[in-house]
């Protein structure tokens, strides 16, 4: 379903070392001193809803030993621990929850990063064959290592984010045949690196009035591509990967 933190949340590595084996202590125990964030999520659709924040909390303590697999040498990194927080529906359809800054307990877990975000839970009133597909959202970073592969923006305070998406529709021929429903974005996950922040609301808009297609092949044969219809029944250049977001954005529909 949705997309999840990238976290090294276990020993990967063909040969583990034994403090690597050892299990780490991964309760949480806020502090009663710690910071809190607070997120709220406002669901745009009766066909869509917030999933579960995606928690990953990280420990300069309890570090992990791997080798790699590169050239056998010993790596010591941080050790990791991923959570889901529910949101609960308020009034008005706005979905909240909270993350302790501070996770405590024995490994003195601090927030590395989150996900929050909606996804389709319901795709049948744009097709009748139609299962739900990926998520949207944002990832939010706390520190250097969530942050590290160089795609996320600084931004300082609290966020008020208002994404516009519109419906992708994947028909799928080849392989697993089937239809899935998906979210269309500027970005399907905003990457922020957060400075002071304290509150985050996240309001998408959802404009159903313009549906994006992904038409697989068949069969593969030579010469034949993919294709990519726009709102307006227009397709995309032959060999086109994504739709253009800006493009169906400025579009004009009846």
């Amino acid at each position: 379903m949705h997309k999840r933190l990238n976290v090294l949340a276990s020993c990967v590595s063909i040969v583990v070392l034994s403090s690597c084996a050892r299990a780490t202590d991964k309760t949480l125990s806020p502090p009663s001193d710690t910071q809190w964030v607070n997120v709220e999520v406002q669901n745009p659709s009766p066909y869509t809803k917030p999933f579960p924040l995606e928690v990953r909390y990280i420990s300069h303590k309890c570090m992990k030993k791997r080798i790699s697999g590169v050239d056998g040498s010993v790596i010591t990194e941080p050790s990791y621990n991923v959570i889901k927080i529910p949101v609960q529906q308020g009034d008005n359809d706005l979905w909240k929850a909270k993350i302790a800054m501070t996770g405590g307990g024995s490994c003195n877990w601090t927030l590395s990063a989150f996900n929050l975000g909606i996804e389709y839970i319901d795709a049948t009133h744009l097709g009748k064959d139609l299962v739900t597909g990926t998520a949207v959202g944002a990832t939010i970073a706390f520190d250097d290592d969530a942050s590290r592969n160089g795609q996320f923006s600084s931004v300082y305070g609290n966020l008020n984010l208002s994404p516009k998406y519109f419906p992708y529709i994947r028909e799928r021929k080849l392989g697993k045949k089937e239809n899935s429903l998906s979210l269309l974005g500027k970005e399907n996950f905003i990457s922020l690196r957060a400075f002071n922040l304290s509150e985050i609301i996240f309001k998408p808009q959802l404009d159903e009035s313009k549906v994006v297609k992904f038409i697989g092949l068949e069969k593969k044969t030579k010469g034949s591509y993919p294709k990519i219809v726009y709102p307006n029944g227009t397709t995309a250049p032959e060999r086109t990967l994504f739709p253009n977001f800006d493009l169906v954005d400025k579009m004009k529909v009846k």
